[in-house]
């Protein structure tokens, strides 16, 4: 029989969640059966929820919480299993881009979600789903919503800083990422966007913040959020926003302006993904 593989990120976070059910279950001095009933669900599914077989759904996983008397914990675990849209977190950074007026991005290795295709979404989605988990539909559905963000009413102004090597990221083919090039380049004359691009030439500092958005509120201080393990992480201290608007507004100053980045975007087109002129179709 051959040696079982290594675990893949989301396999580990299954294990490590059925492990704190059984540790919390155990302490209590509960069977299976006992979770079982006292949560509504027949032993051989809690017996597949420590085994790591399939996670509970977060409604269940708050159900097992408040029985086993977890704290939190194991409900914490769940959510915090895949980077699905549905969770709290997610909302929360959704709803405050809804609410804001200005939005401010870096985005020194990807591409600005906002601004991001249907197929590219889908290329980069996809190509998550084995490390992160989580739903392809919901996860399409959300960055949808998260575009539609800049064609609401009252929509807000979105100001990015780009650093140029993000658009020779080849995602999906050339014909899609010449689409998402042109996609670009057309989604930088709206009057609500201010999309700036940071060249390889003349820069010799680099902050290396991968991604980062920023967002400011009615009433409070600006919000922050930036990618880090499975769901990133919402900065709202005063002083380490105010430090990230300070990098946004210096690596502004370093950026070419507006017309000079679609000019730069176009020609990225032209030189990374070339075709036959007003088509998309590259071999």
């Amino acid at each position: 029989m051959p040696a079982a593989g290594p675990l893949d990120p989301y396999q580990r976070r299954l294990v490590e969640l059925g492990t704190a059910i059984k540790e919390h279950r155990l302490a209590k001095g509960w069977t299976q059966r006992g979770l079982a009933k006292a949560i509504a669900l027949d032993h051989t599914t809690v017996s597949g929820f420590e085994t790591g077989r399939v996670p509970p759904r977060r409604d269940v996983a708050r159900r097992i919480d408040d029985a086993l008397e977890a704290r939190g914990v194991i409900f914490r675990l769940r959510d915090e299993l895949d980077d699905n849209p549905d969770s709290p977190s997610f909302q929360r950074l959704l709803k405050g881009q809804r609410q804001a007026k200005v939005i401010w991005q870096i985005a020194m290795a990807c591409l600005p979600p906002m601004l991001e295709t249907d197929e590219v979404a889908r290329v980069i989605l996809e190509a998550g789903i084995p490390l992160y988990g989580g739903s392809l539909d919901d996860k399409i559905f959300y960055r949808a919503n998260m575009r539609a963000i800049l064609r609401q009413r009252n929509a807000p102004t979105l100001r990015v800083v780009m650093w140029a090597p993000v658009l020779q990221n080849q995602l999906g083919g050339r014909s899609v990422m010449r689409a998402q090039l042109l996609h670009l380049a057309e989604m930088a004359q709206a009057p609500n966007i201010d999309l700036r691009i940071l060249p390889l030439e003349g820069v010799n500092f680099i902050a290396d913040v991968g991604f980062v958005t920023i967002w400011d509120h009615p009433r409070q201080h600006p919000t922050a959020w930036r990618p880090s393990g499975r769901q990133g992480v919402f900065v709202r201290k005063q002083s380490e926003v105010d430090e990230l608007i300070s990098l946004y507004d210096h690596l502004r100053n370093l950026a070419l302006d507006p017309e000079a980045s679609k000019d730069l975007i176009i020609k990225a087109v032209e030189e990374y993904y070339p075709c036959a002129p007003l088509t998309l179709t590259c071999p």
